[in-house]
């Protein structure tokens, strides 16, 4: 994560928010996000949102993860390079579906790229959301939003393995043509092959595979 954040001050200039920052910073939607958190030095420049589903069986997770985004904030004083760092954490899930949710990605999504202060995003936790939300940050003016997710493991995401992805991935996530995210979670197939291996030294000969669907069950299968 303080790898992430640091990634923040390369961006800063040139991609998302504001050309040079220190305007008046507009908070995220109170729909989707939690109160904007800032704690340094005079007026944020930009912020900083984590995009996870905090409600259903991931919750206890993602909270984690958002208090170890503030703790690193807290850290550098809320600052990446010259820059001052808001941050606000986003819910991308329902209580009705207790999950991710298509159309709350969605609407995460077109919020952050609306945003001329967001400059960056941490997220998302699984995997079809981030298939919706990374387009809607790529095409954002001024170059686009970065998007770094510790969590996404969806290959296709970044890479066409052949029989694996459709022909039109990952390029159908960069509409741009450029790119804008990137994971530091192994992918499906590394854990698939990992899988694999293991149960081959432990003697397995014969196994079936379940799967439920979704992008993450499926790249694992």
């Amino acid at each position: 994560l303080g790898l992430l954040i640091a990634a923040m001050a390369l961006v800063a200039a040139g991609c998302g928010g504001g050309d040079d920052g220190g305007g008046e910073v507009t908070a995220l939607p109170s729909s989707s996000c939690g109160a904007l958190q800032y704690e340094g030095e005079g007026d944020p420049d930009y912020i900083l949102a984590s995009d996870f589903p905090l409600q259903g069986s991931s919750r206890t997770q993602t909270e984690q993860i958002v208090a170890a985004i503030q703790f690193e904030l807290e850290q550098r004083g809320w600052k990446a390079g010259d820059y001052n760092i808001a941050f606000q954490s986003c819910d991308d899930a329902t209580a009705q579906a207790a999950k991710w949710d298509s159309a709350k990605c969605s609407q995460n999504g077109n919020a952050y790229a609306a945003n001329d202060a967001v400059i960056g995003v941490i997220g998302t936790f699984n995997s079809g959301c981030a298939a919706i939300i990374i387009p809607l940050l790529n095409e954002a003016p001024e170059g686009g939003i970065a998007m770094m997710s510790p969590a996404n493991t969806y290959p296709c995401l970044t890479v066409n393995l052949p029989g694996g992805c459709a022909a039109s991935e990952p390029a159908k996530y960069y509409p741009t043509g450029s790119r804008n995210y990137a994971r530091v979670a192994p992918a499906d197939d590394y854990q698939g092959a990992f899988v694999a291996e293991f149960m081959q030294k432990q003697g397995v000969k014969s196994v079936y595979i379940l799967n439920d669907k979704e992008a993450y069950g499926l790249g694992v299968a």
